[in-house]
């Protein structure tokens, strides 16, 4: 049995036009498996939630840098790192508590998967996420300084409830960018948390600031309200080379 004419103008109204793709399958499902209506109902309209969610998580990983579905974990790897530590974090206690999260070690050992991972984890909690490389953050926030947007921006780094920074401590700060980096420590500090990935140890990442103090300042508050994940062994990439 077609979908009237008159009922797909009525949904299409009501903005409740993704049902009808699977409309006539429910129905069959509904007759064979003797829904009451209320069930029926109760069936199609899930259906629709379930497509708006996933509508807006889509365009929530979008805006927040996250460009993969990161439904499942592999924990099946051979890079040694505290598990058990790594799945309390996926708890997400750490956001409510405004912890950070530094993942480091060698290139290629899975940091930035496992910091996307926790992204996704809790964009789909309903948190506010933002997800950058290091590199472009401090390019955004330089170019703003030119164009008078630098306290806009800022913001922009200051709101999320977990700002996720990729790859840091990969060479020395200028002034400016060590300035930002510890503005944006002191002001998040015990209000909201990050998440740092680098293939640096934290202890490496004092001597990268032009101003010892400055940077001692920012890495002592982040050291005092962090939990510490050490991933080690042998590239990720290497396994999946092509042969």
């Amino acid at each position: 049995m077609a979908t009237s004419k008159e009922l797909k103008e009525v949904l299409t109204n009501l903005r409740l036009s993704g049902i009808l793709p699977t409309l006539q399958e429910r129905i069959s499902y509904a007759k064979s498996s003797k829904l009451s209506l209320e069930e029926f109902l109760e069936l199609i309209l899930y259906d629709e939630w379930e497509r708006r969610q996933n509508r807006l998580l889509g365009i929530k990983m979008k805006k927040a840098g996250v460009d993969s579905t990161l439904e499942s974990y592999d924990w099946d790897t051979a890079i040694q790192y505290d598990r058990a530590l790594a799945k309390r974090i996926m708890g997400l206690d750490f956001i409510e508590k405004h912890i950070s999260v530094l993942i480091f070690g060698p290139t290629g050992v899975g940091k930035t998967f496992l910091a996307r991972h926790l992204a996704f984890m809790a964009l789909k909690s309903g948190y506010n996420v933002l997800f950058i490389r290091a590199d472009k953050m401090f390019k955004h926030l330089r170019s703003s300084i030119l164009d008078g947007t630098h306290e806009r921006t800022m913001k922009y780094y200051l709101s999320p409830d977990l700002l996720v920074i990729d790859d840091f401590a990969t060479r020395a700060m200028s002034r400016e960018e060590a300035n930002d980096f510890y503005e944006l420590i002191l002001e998040r500090h015990e209000k909201k948390s990050n998440i740092l990935t680098s293939a640096r140890a934290p202890d490496e990442w004092q001597p990268l600031f032009p101003d010892p103090i400055l940077g001692n300042s920012a890495l002592d508050r982040l050291a005092h309200t962090s939990y510490q994940v050490l991933m080690e062994g042998e590239s990720i990439r290497k396994e999946r080379r092509p042969k």
